[in-house]
């Protein structure tokens, strides 16, 4: 199957990249009927490689060629998201309409997960469990979040295939989250702009940790008694009698990331089962991103006493307490929010080596614990800064390949784009349209609604480490 579709892949290539460019005396019109439809025999190809065994691999021999094909034009551009959108919702798997289902094999029961359908058109809560060593149960968070249907949403709750402690921070598990949102793309209509996390204790754990690294895809979440992982001193456990002098922070490609997603925290400080420091120490970053960046970094916390472990009791607000939203107020709030798309500053801190893109950046293989910074700085202007904390055993790069995804809604492509760090000039002059971001955006995602239309490649300087949040390093 593999070697089929490596074989169609280049044949369609080879033609697409010696079709003759029109002169003045040629019909132009024909030529661009013969060439979109070639365009749509490639765009059509990547999305049955959603198929194959190893979908990533074979859609990336399909993206390859593509980089070297010829511009496109901007009108072609609509209609060619257009089909590659179809294309991707007719090609691949799908889900049950309602019940209990294996998303991965029914005879092994791997991958399960639980629907409730919402509105057409509506948006998605992917809802995940507690648990920990030898526990975890779909229904237990299905219970909680299921009434998100009458909101609108249609709600997926997948149960970990591997019953582990922090069993949502293993990397099959957010692999099948990410799978199960794509087939809920195939199967319903779903807003792409209103996908949100939420779940309880190590699903809480999950609506911060997974939204952190996906968080281009979403628009909220509510990490409900949860936590990020921190990291300790040696011979030091994360417990409530720990004193907060034994953290000596979180893990990477979580909290930097959320400039653009709202997070609803709720938390007691008596939870014997999930220590609240880290989200103390969390939502104290926040609080400081805040101040760094105006605007950006929305959360609300609600930080309680009494509560234990349990899911929040809902208390009216009062003069200038906010009180405390329950459930059904948190899914209402869940339900106003709406993804950020295309933002002119972006902050992304690697963890997954196939995590490439956050919002306009690119990378084919990132490594864990990299940042980059991206910014409009001016008309036409984008100013890129990077990072890597140094870890032991590894050689920190002098700069970093990088390649900056292109919008209209972030600059005019009729235009010079100038790309900066600092001082220097990475890039300046004017870059052209081609079909290679759309597969990456539209195609890969699913996603009529956040694509981008070309693409330029940099190299980064490599700047000394600093944590974000720390102002007087930045």
């Amino acid at each position: 199957m593999r070697r089929l579709v490596l074989t169609t892949i280049l044949a369609l290539g080879a033609a697409l990249l010696f079709t003759p460019r029109p002169s003045a005396a040629q019909d132009e019109d024909v030529l661009d009927r013969k060439r979109m439809k070639e365009l749509k025999a490639l765009c059509e190809e990547f999305a049955k490689a959603a198929e194959n065994e190893f979908p990533d691999g074979a859609m990336t021999l399909v993206e390859n060629p593509a980089e070297k094909l010829p511009p496109i034009p901007a009108s072609a551009v609509a209609p060619l998201v257009e089909h590659l959108v179809a294309m991707r919702k007719k090609y691949g798997p799908k889900l049950k309409k309602a019940g209990k289902s294996f998303f991965y094999d029914e005879k092994t029961k791997k991958g399960l997960y639980l629907v409730g359908r919402g509105k057409k058109g509506g948006g998605l809560l992917i809802s995940m469990h507690g648990g920990g060593e030898g526990s975890g149960d779909a229904g237990s968070a299905h219970g909680i979040w299921g009434s998100a249907t009458k909101a609108g949403f249609t709600v997926i709750s997948p149960e970990v295939m591997q019953k582990v402690g922090s069993a949502w921070n293993e990397e099959l598990e957010e692999l099948m989250v990410l799978d199960l949102i794509d087939a809920a793309k195939r199967t319903f209509e779903i807003d792409t702009n209103r996908i949100v996390f939420a779940g309880h204790s190590m699903g809480g754990d999950a609506s911060w940790v997974l939204g952190g690294r996906n968080a281009d895809l979403l628009a909220a979440c509510a990490p409900l008694a949860g936590s990020v992982m921190p990291y300790m001193k040696a011979g030091k456990l994360n417990r409530i009698d720990t004193p907060l002098a034994d953290y000596e922070g979180l893990m990477e490609g979580i909290v930097p990331n959320l400039m653009h997603v709202a997070y609803h925290i709720h938390h007691s400080d008596d939870d014997v089962n999930e220590a609240i420091h880290p989200d103390d120490i969390a939502t104290g970053y926040l609080r400081r991103l805040q101040a760094m960046f105006p605007g950006k970094y929305r959360y609300r916390y609600d930080r309680v006493t009494g509560n234990f472990h349990g899911l929040p009791a809902p208390k009216k607000a009062k003069g200038d307490n906010p009180g405390v939203l329950g459930v059904p107020d948190i899914i209402k709030w869940l339900g106003k929010q709406e993804r950020v798309t295309c933002p002119d500053e972006v902050i992304w801190e690697t963890w997954w080596s196939w995590k490439r893109q956050m919002y306009w950046l690119y990378h084919h293989e990132p490594r864990s614990a990299w940042r980059f910074h991206g910014r409009k700085v001016g008309d036409n202007h984008l100013d890129i800064t990077a990072t890597s904390k140094p870890a032991q055993g590894r050689k920190e790069p002098k700069e970093f390949e990088l390649r900056v995804l292109l919008s209209p809604r972030l600059v005019d492509l009729s235009k010079p784009v100038k790309i900066t760090s600092g001082d220097a000039v990475l890039f300046e002059g004017v870059v052209e349209r081609s079909v290679w971001p759309l597969l990456v955006t539209a195609g890969r995602r699913i996603d009529p609604q956040d694509y981008y239309e070309a693409y330029v490649d940099v190299k980064v300087p490599r700047q000394v480490w600093f944590d974000l949040w720390d102002a007087k390093t930045r």
